[in-house]
């Protein structure tokens, strides 16, 4: 696709606007020149007062660093899928399919249960905690799966929807043993997956951390390419698989601690995301790594807007209604994977 930077242009152009009208959009009702007064508030050659500071609050402390992180995981967890259905030769291979968002989310839930209960926790973080479930599940994954004789694709995703199922059932159990109802609620709607309760200081560690792993994969975009063909296939061309895999599977475990322990458990848009980008352009992971991760950011940032707005003055947790729409799509690829067999 020769017009592809023509796209990302435009996909870029689009969040943008997105973001801009993330912060209209709510249960509030403001106009469009409020909005317009509050970014001018920060602009230096304006000079203008502020004097509804709630009307403020809601549009720069809540809504706008509300989208700036929907973008931000929205395009971290369709990059984490490239990278795993590449790494796999499995379109279903995901983070939450594979079972690593539900690794992070469980060591993150007994970071948060216990925090004030076991002092080390406080000098460790719920960051730092999700990555080390993310890296723990992984493995798990991987040494269970590599047991497999035949080592047929179905079996990676089998096992990572065993750990998943393992992890939320641990999950459950840090739910009945925490000290108090506050954390209860709080990981009962965080392992449904929100961006409810974010603010400015959780966007720069998932800024640089989302930038470094898309520059990092981006770089190894080449040997993507190359073990796409086979692993016999990469190994002729020179790609150092076990570097390659070791790379990249610390990148994808960091991307999603740090995702996680901000916006909870927000499965399938890894899935989604890569497989129609894929369908639609091609499997250059040169054009379809930046185009991906930019249509994951947009498709979030609108999840996120419908989230808010189906059931006002309520709101929707936004990881259910990304699994409402992953479900049937990933039935939708099974069903297309066994048609393709019996051909």
């Amino acid at each position: 696709m020769k017009n592809y930077k023509f796209i990302c242009l435009i996909l870029f152009l689009f969040i943008i606007l997105s973001i801009v009208l993330a912060t209209f959009i709510g249960s509030a009702d403001i106009n469009f020149s409020q909005v317009v007064a509050i970014y001018k508030y920060h602009i230096p050659f304006f000079d203008i007062s502020m004097d509804d500071m709630g009307l403020y609050s809601i549009i720069w402390n809540i809504r706008l660093p509300r989208a700036i992180i929907a973008v931000l995981v929205g395009g971290g967890l369709a990059l984490t899928g490239c990278i795993m259905q590449a790494l796999t030769g499995n379109v279903m291979a995901e983070p939450y399919t594979l079972g690593i968002q539900s690794g992070a989310g469980m060591f993150a839930a007994f970071s948060i249960a216990f925090f004030s209960k076991i002092p080390v926790l406080s000098l460790i973080g719920t960051n730092a905690l999700a990555f080390i479930g993310a890296m723990v599940a992984m493995v798990f994954v991987y040494i269970i799966s590599s047991r497999d004789k035949f080592k047929s694709n179905s079996t990676l995703i089998l096992t990572g929807i065993s750990i998943a199922m393992l992890c939320n059932a641990i999950i459950q159990l840090i739910i009945a043993f925490a000290p108090d109802n506050a954390k209860i609620r709080g990981i009962v709607f965080w392992t449904m997956g929100g961006l409810g309760g974010t603010h400015w200081e959780d966007i720069p560690v998932l800024f640089i951390v989302s930038i470094i792993g898309f520059i990092i994969t981006y770089i190894l975009a080449e040997q993507l390419n190359i073990i796409s063909m086979g692993e016999e296939t990469a190994i002729i061309l020179g790609v150092q698989l076990d570097r390659l895999n070791r790379i990249l599977l610390v990148s994808v475990s960091v991307m999603v601690g740090a995702i996680v322990s901000i916006s909870g458990s927000i499965g399938f848009v890894g899935l989604i995301i890569p497989h129609i980008v894929r369908k639609l352009i091609g499997s250059d992971h040169k054009k379809l790594i930046p185009i991906a991760t930019l249509t994951g950011a947009l498709f979030l940032v609108w999840t996120d807007i419908v989230s808010r707005i189906i059931v006002a003055p309520k709101e929707l947790p936004i990881g259910v209604l990304t699994s409402l729409i992953g479900v049937p799509f990933f039935l939708f690829i099974i069903k297309k994977r066994n048609q393709g067999v019996k051909k």
